[in-house]
């Protein structure tokens, strides 16, 4: 795993052109409104992006809203494998950490915890003992979490319901206080923004699937009927030979009923081949 920055966030942060993105808390409102607008925009963007660099952005607008100091934070987007981003070496290392012990915010969060901040001094940080008492060692104080969650029409609920995370946000503080609304309050809704932008990802790839899967069914489809009409056998038992060969040739079934479609199938379901 590797601390991922947002270097295009990062340089606007450092251009003294650019006052909207100091990292003040006391900045003016209306400065902060357009920071927090641009970020709501860009988080939710359709464009595609690498995922590694969504999840940074995410880190980098969560600091540069809540002013400073700014916590360490990590971001992690649900998958096989998962895609993380680390603001510093310590967010990287408690990571790593949690991964190792099998315990920890992230891993909660992911299975469906709420948002919530815990003291680490706290009863409730017993849940994972051992990363608690690793990350008290490294100066941590305090954990936030923040599921990354749209909102999706529930098939049992008959309807709005929250979704299943699409991935986790873990600030780690070095005060055992927790930050004042005025920093936390854009928090969630960065975090929705980038789970809109994950969830149009995934119906994208969904769609793309489904698609890809209707064509190879319709030329199987087509594969099949030109064989019955050859050899005078039921499509069923055409697709049955189809299905037989592929397998004993490790062949792909699409790329099978392919060549059969555009006359350069093996010989077996040649026209001259019975």
């Amino acid at each position: 795993m590797e601390a991922f920055p947002l270097s295009r966030v990062a340089m606007d942060a450092a251009d003294p052109t650019t006052p909207c993105l100091s990292h003040r808390p006391s900045r003016p409102a209306p400065e902060r409104e357009r920071l927090l607008t641009r970020a709501l925009l860009d988080l939710a963007s359709p464009e595609d992006r690498e995922p590694a660099a969504h999840a940074a952005s995410l880190i980098e607008y969560v600091r540069l809203l809540g002013g400073e100091p700014a916590p360490d934070a990590v971001a992690v987007l649900a998958g096989r494998p998962p895609v993380t981003a680390a603001s510093s070496p310590r967010a990287e290392l408690l990571r790593e950490l949690e991964e190792r012990l099998g315990e920890g915010p992230v891993r909660d969060t992911l299975a469906g915890a709420a948002a919530e901040e815990i003291p680490l001094e706290d009863p409730a940080a017993a849940r994972w003992p051992r990363l608690a008492a690793r990350a008290r060692e490294l100066g941590v104080l305090l954990v936030s979490t923040v599921p990354l969650s749209d909102v999706a029409y529930g098939e049992d609920s008959g309807g709005m319901r929250p979704a299943a995370p699409l991935g986790a946000l873990v600030l780690y503080h070095d005060v055992a206080t927790p930050w004042p609304r005025e920093r936390s309050a854009p928090v969630p809704a960065l975090a929705g923004a980038a789970a809109l932008h994950l969830r149009h990802r995934r119906t994208r790839d969904h769609a793309r699937q489904l698609e890809q899967a209707l064509r190879s069914r319709i030329v199987i489809e087509q594969a099949k009927g030109v064989l019955a009409e050859r050899f005078g056998c039921p499509t069923d038992g055409a697709f049955a030979e189809l299905r037989r060969y592929a397998r004993a040739h490790q062949r792909n079934l699409h790329d099978l009923a392919r060549s059969v479609v555009d006359g350069t199938a093996p010989p077996p379901f040649r026209k001259e081949a019975r």
